[in-house]
């Protein structure tokens, strides 16, 4: 990144601003992991990606949530 920066000097701002896009949202998944319960884990990715379930398989959901398959089917279950 650094060799690519230092010949493509113009890229340097959109890169940074990558840069901090990635960083807010791996910050706010560890924070859900740490403060957020499984089904508000999941009720926020619902409303930030509401199609989602109809999109990727519930076992890559779980996993991204750090929950077993199990788990989301009882959530899934109280809707």
């Amino acid at each position: 990144m650094e060799c690519f920066l230092e010949e493509n000097q113009e890229h340097e701002r959109l890169v940074r601003k990558v840069s901090q896009l990635l960083f807010l949202d791996l910050v706010e998944r560890l924070e859900g992991m740490m403060f957020l319960s499984a089904k508000e884990r999941y009720d926020h990715l619902l409303t930030r990606y509401p199609s989602i379930a109809q999109q990727i398989s519930l076992g890559h959901i779980a996993s991204y949530l750090g929950i077993t398959q199990e788990t989301l089917s009882r959530i899934r279950e109280q809707k």
